[in-house]
């Protein structure tokens, strides 16, 4: 009894404090909101009331406002939003990257494509078995080099297995020939691809891309630079020192480094034409020497220093090998005397395993330049360094007195 008297007391203080905290009592039957706490009958209709508390809106809608608030504040509300918008401006970002990118390659979009094809080609057993060979007449030149291999048959096995694919040597209106020639026609437009004894300048990827497109340059063998003299010259060799002396106007008389009581007499190609005085004076070649006397070709090098007592002259070692007219010199390094023969064999073959493995002084990649311009002449050049890449295009490479990549 003690207990529910208890309880009933603590309910009545509850609904006393209930009923303090009203503002005013509605009305059941009519309606009427403005009924006194403390009284017991309806105003308007006079019924009696039941006692039921009309709370403020006002406070209604700010309790409901700070709960929502509140709920808005949570932590993992919080974390979530920021991780929201994290990745929405990680999208933004990449996004712009790709348009960027996109906008930047959207001059040539055969260029690219073609350029990523042709890094990842895959080299062919023989010259019958490499693909998207392009048909038409496509005009070559440039590197005196072409004509060692085109004497030894390339050019007949690239008709067999590609009949329609033609190939013409093609010179330079003032009749001048080389590397340095060739990539200047390959800028212009008047060769398909050139071979080039040198990598490719800056000069020239600036100028290629002043006119809209790209080169490229396929590395397809290796070569030495051979010094020979007339047959009258009898020394053990020189040294890369002597040889940029004796080209630079320093060295004079054959004595000076062994030789004879001989004036030499100096030939090479004209540097606007070849690089290949580049190869031996490197950025020294404005002091080459002004008694330098230049020649069309190797093959007019070769005619004048075999007639002309203490001459020495430089070329490929592809159109050196097997002339009898001339003496080919072993070659040192620096200013030493471990001379390294050019040749083995009795002048049959190229020293293969020292222009390999680097042992001889002076030697260089040959390569095959062309356009990335989306163009035939683009798949002109490609066609044909995968033909030279094959392993039947690196044989005729050997055949021509080059030495093999592959």
């Amino acid at each position: 009894m003690q207990h529910q008297s208890k309880k009933i007391q603590r309910e009545n203080k509850m609904n006393s404090r209930k009923l303090n905290d009203r503002k005013n009592n509605l009305c059941n039957h009519c309606g009427y909101e403005k009924n006194p706490v403390e009284a017991k009958l309806c105003q308007r209709c006079g019924k009696p009331l039941n006692i039921v508390p009309l709370i403020d809106k006002k406070e209604t809608t700010t309790s409901k406002s700070t709960s929502v608030q509140d709920l808005l504040l949570t932590p993992w509300i919080v974390r979530s939003t920021f991780g929201l918008l994290f990745l929405f401006l990680s999208w933004l970002i990449f996004s712009l990257f790709i348009t960027i990118n996109k906008l930047n390659n959207s001059g040539n979009p055969e260029i690219n494509a073609s350029n990523e094809s042709f890094s990842n080609i895959t080299l062919s057993n023989s010259i019958r078995d490499v693909l998207n060979i392009p048909e038409g007449t496509f005009n070559y030149g440039g590197g005196n080099t072409f004509a060692a291999l085109v004497a030894q048959g390339l050019h007949e096995a690239i008709a067999a297995s590609h009949p329609n694919f033609k190939l013409r040597y093609t010179e330079s209106k003032d009749g001048k020939s080389g590397g340095t020639k060739g990539v200047a026609m390959v800028l212009d437009g008047q060769l398909s691809f050139t071979l080039n004894g040198a990598s490719l300048e800056d000069t020239d990827y600036k100028k290629a891309q002043e006119r809209g497109f790209q080169l490229k340059q396929v590395p397809v063998a290796l070569d030495a630079l051979v010094f020979f003299t007339h047959s009258d010259i009898t020394i053990p060799g020189l040294s890369i020192k002597q040889l940029q002396d004796i080209y630079k106007g320093k060295v004079i008389n054959w004595k000076e480094v062994g030789g004879p009581n001989l004036p030499i007499i100096l030939f090479a190609r004209d540097p606007k034409a070849a690089n290949i005085l580049t190869l031996l004076l490197g950025e020294e070649v404005d002091q080459l020497s002004d008694k330098t006397r230049f020649v069309r070709d190797y093959t007019d090098a070769i005619r004048k220093v075999s007639v002309t007592p203490g001459s020495i002259s430089f070329g490929a070692s592809a159109l050196i090998r097997n002339q009898q007219t001339i003496r080919p010199l072993a070659i040192a390094k620096g200013n030493s005397q471990e001379y390294v023969q050019p040749y083995v064999e009795d002048r049959e073959k190229v020293n293969t395993v020292a222009i390999r493995n680097g042992s001889y002084p002076i030697n260089r990649r040959m390569f095959i330049v062309f356009r990335l311009d989306g163009t035939i002449d683009q798949l002109a050049g490609e066609a044909y360094s995968k033909i030279l890449l094959s392993k039947e295009g690196q044989q005729f490479v050997e055949k021509a007195g080059l030495v093999s990549i592959r």
